[in-house]
């Protein structure tokens, strides 16, 4: 039996990983040469580097059939061997990506062998060793660990061998080392117990369930919360203060470490209240906003026909937490009876049908982010045309619209109104202006740098009011500029949607200069835009807003 440590609660660091076994395993077989061959009935494999002896097992990289990367493991006949097929039976039964893939399991030569797919990367061992994780990367790893142990028990599986070094790190975490899984009302094969992370139940007759994995998983979270692992004599829940208290994990780590009858009943019910920690924990995404607007100095626009509209809400319960803004420009068209309550409507119908869809009692589930801002132009659309005809008047607007979920982005625009994002120092346009100029620029007839000055620029190709049921083209989302419909915005990222009176004499490098001589004052950088606008001649109603993304984290 492996020689153990006893720690009291505030022990330093255990630096090896420990396992206490009670039957004697033969020594590792003489390591295969670097390039020999193994044939078994499904293929062959090469031996491309070795990598480690754990116990009784080498560990190699290898090449399956000259074209499939994979992990092997050799050993002689015995406890080790039959952990093999017992690993390969369960995974084989799995269909969830947190776990390896089988590729083959084989006897050669007496020694027995099982190769899975090669996962690589930093281990939670690695992360907490490092201390440059975060509490909130480090819980939502744990929400992970939880989800695919749940997955395993739906197979009336127990894993039993959770620690950090089998956790792999990433999105999603791998867990490895199923070797000492043992189906729900069994007791595994031969004693074992990793000191730290191992529930008590496993040196006792009892037999296994769910419920020691669900010790394991709190007492990962006991060590990457204090540093340390669980004491063998226990863990001394309650003498214990963390330096940095967080409300939700006293209660999670006592149905997790105190006696199995007061844990969790599953996985799954663990996975909820983790998840529920996370989301509390997770950075708060801060939206800031600015605006400014103008009437031009053309003599003859004696009415600014610009409008501008932003809504932001945040609701946080148990049960559902939402932050979202919209943001939004139209340009009236039609002269100043048709074109000012064009864009007035179109604004106030966005802003309206917004609110009521994303308010915490709507109940609104937003299963197509970007069908739903899509919509949002839509229904203005027909706002519109009923103020067009109250009115008696030709008329309508261009509309560009932005609607962030979180962080998450979808567009929605038709006209020449335009949306940036601005990040890191660069800004690209995420808008295809529906004019008569940009349709000569996709064809190749005019360069991108003469739109601004080319004599038709201002002539749209669509616009709101001019029909009823748009066709299902006509809305413009983020797939025409980019591969997806979203985009993850960044904390730092600035929107900027703007009207032509705006983006045609204010030069994108104008653009990016300006919010960086304003810095972190928002409004001083739409004021400058449109100082800009004017100083360019503002031939236009000029239109600017400006949408920040920033973050805090919860004291």
């Amino acid at each position: 039996m492996a020689e153990t440590t006893s720690s009291d609660a505030q022990a330093p660091p255990i630096e090896l990983e420990e396992l206490c076994e009670f039957l004697d395993e033969p020594s590792a077989p003489k390591p295969l040469e670097l390039g020999a061959l193994l044939e078994y009935p499904e293929g062959k494999l090469r031996i491309d580097t070795f990598l480690c002896c754990k116990g009784p097992v080498n560990l190699y990289d290898v090449t399956i059939n000259d074209d499939r990367s994979a992990r092997l493991s050799e050993t002689q006949e015995g406890n080790s061997a039959e952990r093999f097929r017992h690993e390969f039976a369960i995974l084989g039964g799995l269909n969830c990506p947190m776990f390896p893939r089988t590729m083959a399991s084989f006897e050669s030569n007496g020694k027995s062998y099982f190769a899975t797919e090669s996962i690589v990367g930093p281990t939670l061992a690695d992360a907490l060793a490092s201390k440059e994780i975060g509490a909130y990367q480090l819980l939502s790893a744990l929400a992970q660990v939880a989800f695919a142990v749940s997955q395993l028990h739906m197979q009336r599986w127990s894993h039993l061998a959770l620690r950090p070094s089998t956790i792999v790190m990433g999105k999603p975490v791998r867990l490895t080392d199923l070797t000492r899984a043992t189906q729900f009302g069994q007791r595994p094969p031969s004693p074992f117990y990793f000191p730290g992370y191992s529930a008590p139940e496993l040196l006792s007759d009892r037999p296994i369930d769910g419920r020691a994995d669900i010790y394991s998983i709190g007492a990962l979270l006991f060590h990457a919360l204090s540093g340390y692992p669980i004491a063998e004599s226990g863990s001394a829940l309650a003498g214990w203060q963390p330096e940095t208290p967080v409300a939700g994990i006293p209660q999670i780590l006592h149905r997790c470490l105190n006696p199995i009858e007061t844990r969790y009943a599953s996985a799954s019910e663990l996975h909820r209240d983790l998840l529920r920690l996370v989301s509390r924990c997770a950075p708060r995404t801060i939206f800031e906003h600015a605006s400014a607007t103008s009437i031009g100095l053309e003599p003859t626009r004696t009415v600014n026909q610009d409008a501008y509209g932003w809504l932001s809400m945040d609701s946080d319960s148990e049960e559902v937490s939402r932050k979202w803004a919209v943001v939004a420009v139209a340009d009236g068209m039609g002269g100043m009876a048709a074109g000012e309550r064009a864009s007035a409507v179109a604004i106030d119908s966005l802003l309206a049908t917004a609110m009521s869809a994303l308010s915490p009692s709507s109940n609104a589930r937003l299963e197509d982010q970007a069908q739903f801002t899509a919509d949002l132009v839509r229904t203005a659309n027909d706002r519109v045309c009923d103020a067009m005809e109250a009115k008696q008047v030709r008329g309508g607007c261009t509309l560009a619209c932005a609607l962030v979920i979180g962080r998450r982005l979808s567009i929605a625009h038709v006209g020449d109104c335009r949306i940036y994002l601005i990040q890191n120092g660069d800004i690209e346009m995420l808008t295809r202006d529906h004019s008569v100029a940009m349709s000569l620029v996709l064809q190749g007839q005019l360069d991108m740098k003469d739109l601004r000055t080319y004599p038709d620029r201002s002539n749209v190709t669509r616009s709101l009011g001019e029909r009823r049921k748009l066709p299902d083209y006509y809305v413009d989302t983020l797939k025409q500029t980019k591969a997806d419909q979203y985009l993850e915005l960044q904390s730092g990222d600035t929107l900027m949607i703007c009207s032509d009176g705006l983006w045609e004499p204010v030069t994108e490098e104008a653009a990016i200069q300006a919010l960086a001589e304003a810095g972190s004052n928002l409004n001083a950088a739409a004021d400058k835009l449109i100082n800009l606008a004017i100083q360019g001649g503002a031939p236009d109603n000029a239109t600017v807003g400006l949408l920040r993304i920033g973050e805090s984290f919860p004291q």
